[in-house]
């Protein structure tokens, strides 16, 4: 059943992704509050802020007299108790692959009376997505690059993309072979004698310190990689690598032209 979209209708965004979607289908109007996170479009964040997007100010959050949160079902599940005994909707989303992302987008449309701009967004993606596995079907196997995609390290293990994650996907649909596709969970722990037995052709991190990469270049542990030894590690916006929204699809082609220089359109 659709949400009632009258004037009235009062938006809280708690993740990047959402918020991105929102402003594509014209909601912005309706977004009275983001958090710190939502960055994109710019417009969004000069909206008021909650704070951070894993633990929001509630405080902050009632202020704004929402009627619906939307949030992510793998960090806001004890909202729903908590804002649905106010009185407010609570939507959470979790897409798993580029394929349920684009179904996000269209349930979330449906939910708001917007499915023909929903459609014609997805569509729109689904479209470049198309002609990227095309480009990707021609490229031999044995041809296509083997990848990590790295979150956090310390001295000895490292967090990566499982199969169980959108960013795991991500990587196939970009054309890459992600090393860590016996592992079947979202986020593994490894070491780091594990990933050097793995050993990717392509490491990718992201994050906006531009000191990071010659950093890690320089570490004599991170120099026993092969993606290190051939430059191929590479860092890029956090708002790309780590978002379900309309850009995941920017993603994906920004991988294919990174690994194979060949653009996906």
């Amino acid at each position: 059943m659709g949400i009632d979209q009258s004037p009235g209708l009062r938006i809280v965004s708690l993740t990047p992704s959402i918020t991105e979607l929102l402003f594509a289908l014209g909601m912005d109007d309706r977004v009275v509050g983001v958090t710190d996170s939502c960055d994109y479009p710019a417009a969004a964040s000069k909206k008021p802020n909650v704070s951070c997007w894993f633990e929001p100010d509630l405080e902050k959050l009632m202020a704004l007299n929402p009627d619906t949160v939307l949030g992510s079902e793998t960090a806001h599940l004890y909202l729903i108790t908590v804002l649905e005994k106010k009185g407010i909707r609570v939507i959470l989303v979790n897409p798993e692959t580029v394929d349920q992302a684009l179904q996000t987008m269209i349930d979330l449309g449906d939910r708001f009376g917007l499915s023909a701009q929903a459609k014609a967004l997805v569509e729109g993606l689904q479209n470049r997505l198309n002609l990227l596995d095309e480009k990707v079907g021609s490229i031999a196997p044995e041809k296509r690059f083997t990848v990590s995609r790295v979150l956090e390290w310390d001295d000895d293990s490292f967090y990566v993309a499982g199969p169980l994650s959108f960013q795991y996907d991500v990587i196939t649909r970009g054309g890459g072979i992600n090393v860590t596709g016996a592992l079947k969970i979202d986020y593994p722990r490894i070491s780091f004698v594990q990933l050097l037995e793995w050993n990717p052709e392509m490491i990718f991190i992201c994050g906006y310190d531009k000191h990071l990469i010659p950093r890690l270049t320089q570490d004599l542990k991170w120099q026993r990689l092969s993606a290190v030894q051939s430059g191929r590690i590479y860092q890029f916006h956090c708002g790309l690598t780590c978002r379900t929204g309309p850009r995941i699809v920017d993603m994906a082609e920004l991988l294919f032209q990174t690994m194979y220089g060949l653009t996906a359109l």
